[in-house]
Order: structure tokens, then sequence, then C-alpha cells
């Protein structure tokens, strides 16, 4: 496996557990964020496949660390150090 595809299978993970999050939520802000966040992460695995995919997964990769770290997702909310090894295959 490669370095792309590790960040693409790290994406789909982290996107997994922000539905399943989402789906616990107690609140509507809670579940729309933790949901949002889930779409984003899914979007940065989709455009790691894109040839011009730099430029679009970090700005995708940014809002979805906005929406998965905010107070608005709730007890849900993913560590506010969380961030996707995908930042690591850019930066090789």
């Amino acid at each position: 496996m490669n370095a792309l595809t590790a960040a693409a299978d790290e994406a789909h993970y982290y996107a997994s557990l922000a539905r399943s999050r989402a789906a616990r939520a107690e609140q509507d802000i809670h579940r729309l964020t933790l949901s949002a966040a889930a779409l984003a992460l899914d979007a940065v695995a989709r455009l790691l496949t894109r040839p011009d995919r730099e430029d679009a997964v970090l700005d995708t990769l940014a809002l979805a660390e906005n929406y998965a770290t905010s107070r608005d997702a709730g007890p849900g909310a993913l560590p506010r150090d969380f961030s996707l090894a995908v930042l690591d295959y850019l930066t090789a």
C-alpha cells in the first residue's frame, strides 16, 4: 500500500468515526456538525485521486478538521490535536 492509499484509508476511517459519533449525538447541532465533518473527510479521500489534489485536499482537510474539532460537535468531537497523515503525504 502506498502513502496515497494509506492517506485515503485514514480519511475514510475518520469519516466513519465522525458518522458513528453523529448517529449517537443527542443534539441536532452536534449531529449536523459531525455529519459535515464526515462529508468533508470523504471528500478528502476522493480528492486524493485527482491530479490537482494538493490545494483542494488542503482546503477540504482544513474544513474537515474545523468541523471535527468544533465545539458545535459536542462530546463527540475529535480531539483538538486531530490531524490526518495526509499532510505527511503532501509534504513528503
